[in-house]
């Protein structure tokens, strides 16, 4: 097999993902038109005014860890995570020319957090916790400037970083018992650390923001309250900020709610300041709500007059600072950004449920804006001769999409099981889908309620899942290794046949278009063809690998299997024989496989994360796609060759213009 590199690569039309579970992964661009946010191994600048347009910024060889836009809005920065004793890279990508200025790959591991300086000549990047390192990279000259050790040698681990708004010589890093206050001294070319002054106070820091004077530095705990200091310059040669704690601002409790209490349930997990002076507040239980601070005077019982003769305990007053919720609302999943568009009349919510909400600060209406999968998407089909829709499935959902706008149409939940297989009736009057619980639901594509549930299908779960032209019967392929087939009706659903040859969990299961036949592939080294007329195996071949994915071949006189040894074999269904073997991956096992209508074209995804488009009979690749950051789980090929849709475990689904 060639190279990839020199491969013409497959052109990347569109992604359907969003890594939510990326603290401040969601930031708005000054023009208030645009949003970044990471798609895997992918840097996303998204329109939200004309949704259809986005770009792609490639150039991570693994998932983008963390990003951040710099303040003019000319520079994007992405960090990205690596495996273990790799290097970890951040590039600096221009926005107008939508490719790489710059990068530097000094942090080992993972990336955790960047950020550009106020006036955007320094970007700012923290290193994970097997790295340990602050670096201030100059984008001007292209160079590393100075670095630090993060957090101090005595304990604590700093994850999230913040610049400050007035000055770039100065910015803050926090996290598990660790708050730090950094100096940079150009001159001399170091960053110099103050720890903040916050007393015997020990918190997990989730999130940080500072007002827009940067008088006041907000950060959210995972305890649920919020520590407000005060940013002090600290007279001397260096002017250095220092943090000293005020207050721990907690929720005002609502008496006539029972079992109200004064911590954010879930903990703060966002926290944004608006030009006001309120608090945008999201928390691990998915509530986003505006809060203003209000003092109020408290009795401390435990503090006594210092005056001898106060012997009927009197009690002095002292001052206090709490916050008010003024507004708020619940989304699915717990928030981890809260990005404002200008000046805040409207911002974008963040959930690790890869979801975006959009928000309006006058009434706080939510609407939910962008969707994806949040998990390992497990498969994919387009409807019989319909390339305008396709649906996908994954944990907990099943999902039918737009392919030109590629907006979520219609979600089918069933919380806390998961969908292994999926297929679209031909008569486009029902889902089929396979569950790990062992059930075939059935729902209709319109509304996506049930039709019938067929119990105790298979006792492994149901792993692959197909049906007949007709729409009459339906065979489906188990964990256990039965392959079994179903009349069904809306009212009725009887087993007919239950086939047992496999030793290992079914993974595939093709129907011939006569609806006589078909072949399944197995975990055990076999693919067998059945006679569904008759109920009895055809004909079976057996390999030395776990078969992941089978197809017909051209006038359905051949089948093409994949699977763990890296090939793509092909087999003659008359008598088994083993025709020719393809090396397809150099790494990895080969997990996905689909093929045009005629036969000459065929494409393969796998552990490799590449898409590679094949000529059937040259045995040839012709096309490779990169995009995807974890394996590749399922794809298929639109019925009018126009697309191909992959998806993987990285909960990606990727739209590629077919070659032509």
């Amino acid at each position: 097999m060639s190279g990839d590199n020199s491969m013409p690569h497959l052109k990347l039309m569109s992604t359907i993902a969003f890594e939510g579970k990326l603290r401040n992964g969601l930031v708005f661009h000054k023009d208030k038109k645009h949003i970044a946010f990471a798609a895997g191994q992918t840097v996303m600048l998204k329109d939200i005014v004309n949704t259809n347009k986005e770009h792609q910024l490639c150039g991570h060889s693994n998932s983008v860890s963390c990003i951040s836009i710099s303040k003019d809005g000319t520079l994007i920065a992405s960090g990205q995570e690596n495996f273990m004793g790799f290097q970890a890279e951040v590039i600096i990508w221009n926005v107008q020319e939508k490719k790489r200025h710059s990068s530097h790959s000094i942090h080992r591991v993972k990336v955790e957090a960047v950020g550009f300086t106020c006036d955007s000549k320094y970007v700012v990047s923290l290193g994970g916790q097997d790295c340990g390192s602050v670096v201030i990279y100059d984008v001007d000259n292209l160079v590393p400037l100075c670095g630090n050790t993060a957090a101090p040698l005595a304990g604590g681990y700093a994850n999230i970083l913040r610049c400050i708004n007035t000055r770039n010589d100065v910015f803050i890093t926090a996290g598990t018992n660790s708050l730090r206050v950094w100096k940079i001294d150009f001159r001399a070319r170091r960053v110099i650390p103050s720890n903040a002054s916050v007393g015997r106070i020990k918190r997990e820091i989730k999130c940080i923001d500072v007002d827009r004077n940067d008088l006041y530095l907000y950060c959210g705990t995972s305890s649920g309250d919020i520590l407000k200091l005060q940013m002090v310059i600290i007279d001397g040669e260096n002017k250095a900020y220092d943090a000293k704690l005020l207050y721990c601002l907690t929720r005002i409790i609502k008496k006539e709610i029972v079992g109200d209490i004064p911590f954010f349930s879930g903990g703060v997990t966002a926290i944004a300041v608006l030009k006001t002076g309120e608090l945008l507040i999201g928390t691990g239980d998915g509530i986003v709500c505006r809060a203003t601070q209000i003092e109020i005077q408290s009795r401390d019982p435990s503090k006594k007059l210092a005056d001898k003769h106060a012997e009927n305990k009197k009690t002095k007053s002292k001052t206090e600072m709490r916050l008010k919720e003024l507004e708020k609302t619940l989304i699915l999943g717990e928030v981890t950004s809260l990005a404002l568009r200008g000046d805040g009349h409207q911002f974008l919510v963040g959930s690790s449920k890869s979801e975006v909400y959009q928000v309006n600060l006058t009434g706080f209406l939510c609407e939910r804006f962008y969707t994806c999968h949040g998990c390992a998407v497990n498969d994919i089909i387009f409807p019989y001769n319909c390339s305008d829709i396709f649906a996908t499935c994954s944990k907990e959902t099943i999902r039918v999409w737009n392919v030109a706008s590629s907006k979520e149409l219609l979600r089918i939940e069933v919380p806390n099981m998961t969908c292994n297989s999926i297929f679209l009736m031909q008569d486009g009057r029902s889902i089929i889908s396979g569950w790990n619980d062992g059930k075939i639901r059935s729902h209709t594509p319109e509304t996506g309620l049930p039709i019938y549930i067929i119990e105790n299908a298979h006792q492994r779960g149901v792993t692959a899942i197909t049906a007949t032209s007709n729409c009459l019967r339906i065979v489906s392929g188990g964990g256990e290794g039965d392959v079994r087939v179903w009349d069904v009706t809306p009212s009725t659903q009887v087993l007919i046949k239950t086939m047992k040859e496999h030793k290992g969990g079914i993974t595939c299961v093709r129907m011939k278009s006569n609806d006589k036949e078909c072949v399944t592939s197995a975990g055990d080294g076999s693919c067998i063809i059945w006679d569904l007329e008759n109920f009895i195996r055809i004909q079976v071949v057996f390999a030395n690998t776990l078969f992941q994915a089978v197809c017909y071949g051209p006038a359905e006189h051949q089948i093409i299997t994949c699977g763990t040894d890296r090939k793509v074999t092909y087999y003659e269904v008359f008598d088994g024989t083993h025709i020719r073997a393809l090396e397809a991956s150099l790494s990895g096992s080969i997990n996905a496989l689909d093929i045009t209508e005629d036969g000459k074209c065929f494409i393969t995804g796998g552990a490799d994360k590449l898409i590679k488009v094949w000529k059937y009979l040259e045995g040839i690749v012709t096309h490779v796609g990169i995009g995807h950051s974890d394996e590749i789980t399922a794809l298929r090929i639109s019925p009018n060759r126009k697309h191909i849709i992959s998806v993987g475990k990285d909960g990606c689904i990727i739209r590629w213009k077919f070659p032509d």
